[in-house]
């Protein structure tokens, strides 16, 4: 018998989920936790798994959380102080308010005695999908699949059409805002919760406006509430950083000063990287200077054949770009790391506000439509647009820029958060940013402070955390050799065509005319 290079066993839907009416016996080595009888959960035994009951109310939390005031605190601590809240038989909104300052990549089932719900984490980075319009009740799993292959559903050929259609053009595809590829599936969204009893989900926030505040006051909150973050995550895990020359990563440098000495800082190098990219020379250059150590990740330009089974086997319609850094990091990356990434702070950056401004102003002061989600995202098709319709019937009227929202719901709780997902074969990830609280915060400083460049509010908490983090630049331009160009447009994907090609290259010849 031919030996496997791979343990497909424990890789194959590593730290995922079910929830539903029964338990799944196909699954039998996975953890079983029944809250009630019509709520029972199969999870795979790397997922850690608390559960906190009384007897009159009860929370299952899968994944971990975060106290940045008490880095001391587990998970069943945490789950303690929350317990009185859901015995108390307060609502959703109320209990979900409990967790506004708590951090970690997780989801919570939560019963008190009457009705039972579930959400996630601020960006929804531990993935929620559920059914709709079953007779024995709500399922829900971590990805689609997984559920449409317990219940024997079909792939919805409209969702089929445009995926494909879709990362033809950009490899790096998503799916848009709660859709899946089953039509009876669908994602639940970051700021929502699942009423587990009628299998509706209900968005919970934003539920006011924000009030504004100045960036040196939030600069000083955010700093100890992101130091605090990584302080109780390095009393619990061995911690690695990945690290690149753009702000976010950063400022996580700069937060993790007091423990920095113990992380495994590490770059990936994949698709067109070499040792001159910023990405890899900058934080070598820079972490040198700090005294620590710097590692490469090397990622092959082609996944293995078997590795590519099980990748492609572990979420439905999985992203074959990011396979090859998921086989890197599972051959070159230290085992039971905690990965601190940079995630989540771009869900209050104003990039779709600042794109529509610089090419399509006459969008700008209108009434936001399916359209102009369509152009901002570059997905015109029908499929794309209605789900786009449903997410625009959600949104409340609050001074949140509701391109800001969708950039938080679309982007980062769909191709983040699959991307996080697709990853758990090899690491599980902290995002620190990852934190209702931060968020927030950040979102009352003005905008212009929250745009990059000139990283106004990053570089205010990063002079306090750690100054000389900022030794080395972020992001510096690059000038581009046609060499690069053409590495670029073979290598990385992207939407990038034959006339992507030509403008890269006539500026670059304009360049060095200049």
């Amino acid at each position: 018998m031919k030996r496997e290079r791979y343990d497909r066993a424990r890789l194959l839907f590593r730290r995922q989920f079910v929830l539903g009416p029964r338990f799944v016996d196909t699954l039998a080595k996975w953890q079983r936790i029944e809250v009630k009888p019509s709520v029972r959960l199969t999870v795979h035994p790397d997922l850690p798994v608390v559960h906190a009951s009384d007897g009159s109310a009860s929370i299952v939390l899968l994944g971990y959380m975060l106290d940045p005031f008490r880095a001391r605190a587990t998970d069943a601590d945490i789950l303690a102080e929350l317990l009185p809240k859901a015995r108390g038989g307060e609502s959703p909104r109320a209990f979900i308010r409990a967790t506004h300052a708590l951090g970690g990549r997780w989801a919570l089932v939560v019963d008190n005695g009457r009705d039972s719900w579930l959400f996630h984490d601020p960006c929804g980075y531990r993935q929620v999908f559920y059914t709709t319009g079953m007779s024995d009740g709500p399922w829900c799993a971590s990805q689609p699949g997984l559920v449409a292959e317990l219940l024997g559903l079909s792939l919805d050929k409209e969702a089929v059409s445009f995926i494909r259609t879709y990362r033809r053009r950009n490899p790096q595809y998503w799916w848009p805002v709660d859709s899946s590829p089953y039509a009876e599936v669908l994602r639940l969204l970051p700021n929502h919760y699942l009423d587990l009893k009628e299998g509706r989900s209900h968005r919970f926030w934003p539920d006011r406006d924000l009030a504004p505040r100045t960036t040196d006051e939030v600069a000083a909150e955010n700093a100890e509430v992101l130091q605090g973050l990584i302080r109780s995550a390095a009393h619990r895990y061995d911690l690695a950083l990945s690290i690149t020359a753009g702000a976010d990563t950063r400022l996580l440098l700069a937060a993790s000063r007091p423990v920095a000495g113990e992380i495994y800082c590490f770059t990936m190098m994949y698709w067109d990287m070499n040792e001159r990219t910023p990405d890899v020379w900058i934080p070598a250059r820079l972490l040198g200077r700090l005294g620590l150590r710097h590692h490469l990740i090397p990622c092959p330009s082609h996944m293995d054949p078997e590795f590519r089974r099980i990748y492609e086997r572990n979420v439905s319609f999985a992203r074959l770009a990011y396979g090859t850094i998921a086989q890197g990091l599972y051959e070159n990356y230290p085992a039971n790391k905690l990965c601190l990434k940079g995630n989540a702070i771009p869900a209050v950056v104003p990039y779709y506000r600042e794109r529509l401004r610089r090419h399509r102003p006459e969008m700008d002061g209108r009434e936001l439509d399916a359209k102009v989600l369509a152009y901002l995202t570059k997905r015109q098709e029908a499929f794309a647009m209605q789900a786009f319709d449903r997410w625009l019937s959600t949104v409340p009227s609050t001074n949140i820029d509701a391109l800001i929202l969708f950039g938080w719901e679309d982007r980062e709780g769909s191709w983040q958060a699959t991307s996080q997902l697709e990853w758990d074969m090899v690491q599980e990830v902290l995002a620190p940013f990852n934190c209702r609280l931060f968020l927030e915060n950040l979102l009352c400083v003005p905008e212009s402070d929250r745009k990059k460049p000139p990283h106004v509010a990053h570089r205010k908490m990063i002079h306090r955390l750690w100054p000389e983090a900022l030794a080395e630049p972020i992001n510096p331009r690059v000038e581009r050799t046609f060499t690069s160009i053409a590495r670029e447009y073979l290598l990385r994907p992207g939407e990038r065509d034959w006339q992507w090609l030509q403008s890269r290259a006539l500026a670059a010849w304009r360049n060095r005319r200049s």
